[in-house]
């Protein structure tokens, strides 16, 4: 008489593996989803937002901004990590593939930037990293469907903030109805 034992946890093998395995697939269907690395911890939409935990604006057909939050309530803190991806007076839509540099915020209509920001803080305050002039990144849009108002796209980028640390932001994308 022969037995065999066989074990096999069937939730292993759909777990992730790895940290990039938790981002979004890098879709180009509306599928509302976005994504990055944050010093190669994934970083995702979650938690309650009055405004949401995931905004893609797209206006007049220039303006885009992404804003990927994620709010973790543990006893009394309450944390907010946001992502948040900007380009001012450009027609992305027209330029699908172009790469685009991400560099500071030049408060006018033509800034092109990336920032981590920790607990809604502005700069210069060390909770608020950006892009600048030479620490850098880049924001490519892979789609863009008018009709069904959907761009999709991918994003890097390092950001400082005002004690000279650095974030590093990999692996960025984006598919999304605006």
């Amino acid at each position: 008489v022969t037995f065999a034992i066989s074990c096999c946890n069937k939730g292993d093998d759909d777990q992730p593996k790895t940290e990039l395995d938790k981002l979004p697939p890098a879709t180009q269907t509306g599928a509302n989803t976005a994504g990055c690395l944050v010093n190669g911890v994934a970083f995702l939409p979650k938690g309650y937002f009055s405004t949401g935990n995931l905004v893609c604006n797209y206006i007049d057909g220039k303006d885009f901004a992404l804003d990927i939050s994620e709010r973790i309530i543990q006893g009394t803190n309450d944390n907010i990590r946001s992502i948040i991806v900007i380009s001012e007076n450009q027609n992305l839509h027209d330029n699908v593939g172009v790469t685009y540099q991400l560099k500071e915020n030049a408060l006018n209509s033509n800034s092109k930037f990336g920032a981590y920001i920790i607990n809604a803080t502005a700069p210069p305050a060390p909770n608020y990293y950006t892009t600048n002039s030479t620490i850098t990144g880049e924001l490519k849009i892979t789609y863009h469907n008018y009709n069904n108002a959907i761009l999709s796209g991918t994003f890097w980028f390092d950001a400082i903030n005002s004690n000279g640390e650095i974030v590093k932001v990999r692996e960025g994308r984006f598919d999304m109805h605006y």
